[in-house]
């Protein structure tokens, strides 16, 4: 029961540290508001409103970027890879690697290509044995290389940019937030310690 009554007082009391906050920020008649208060709301406001209507914008020149990039590398490739038939020189292990996210293990098989013969270490399902042809992608000079982008990698790196770009805006008007909060921080200690001085003054020629 103790334990229940604390969590829901640790409740209220966030929620009324949110409604501090939000009155701080809503630009009311209070006589008490200085200007640098409603400066603040109407910099973050306006802020947060460029800072919403332009994360869209953002993130589709961003996504449309990245997709032509991606796509351009996706026909770069198709283009100047392909696939040939490797046959293995020996069996392979029966023991997967740990850290394979493939669950093949490696051997070494032969290929060719251009009418050269090429040797080296591909990977290939365990227990494989020998003479298993296993099919390679090599590049224009014969060596191994990784397969072409697929097309949901496309669409994958696209959307991933578009991500990264609503981020990006999202950190950026943090950042500007945080930066008008400081500055006007600033002036506004400066005030007080300037009304303080003047207040005191008056204090000290009162006498009690």
């Amino acid at each position: 029961m103790r334990l229940g009554r604390r969590s829901e007082g640790a409740r209220v009391r966030q929620g009324r540290w949110y409604m501090r906050g939000l009155r701080g920020l809503w630009p009311g008649r209070n006589p008490l508001r200085r200007g640098s208060d409603r400066v603040e709301t109407c910099l973050l406001a306006g802020l947060f409103v460029v800072a919403a209507a332009g994360a869209p914008f953002a993130a589709q020149a961003a996504s449309q970027a990245a997709h032509g990039t991606a796509l351009r590398a996706e026909q770069a490739q198709l283009a100047s890879r392909h696939q040939v038939r490797a046959v293995l020189t020996q069996p392979t292990g029966t023991t997967v690697n740990a850290y394979s996210l493939t669950g093949e293990v490696p051997a070494l098989a032969t290929w060719t290509s251009a009418g050269v013969r090429h040797t080296g270490q591909i990977f290939a399902l365990p227990g494989s044995p020998k003479g298993t042809a296993v099919t390679v992608w090599i590049d224009a000079a014969g060596n191994l290389t990784s397969p072409p982008l697929l097309p949901s990698q496309v669409t994958g790196q696209s959307e991933m940019a578009a991500i990264g770009a609503v981020t990006g805006v999202a950190v950026l008007y943090l950042c500007a937030a945080a930066v008008i909060r400081r500055v006007l921080n600033r002036r506004r200690m400066a005030a007080w310690a300037a009304d303080w001085e003047v207040t005191a003054r008056a204090w000290n020629r009162q006498r009690w």
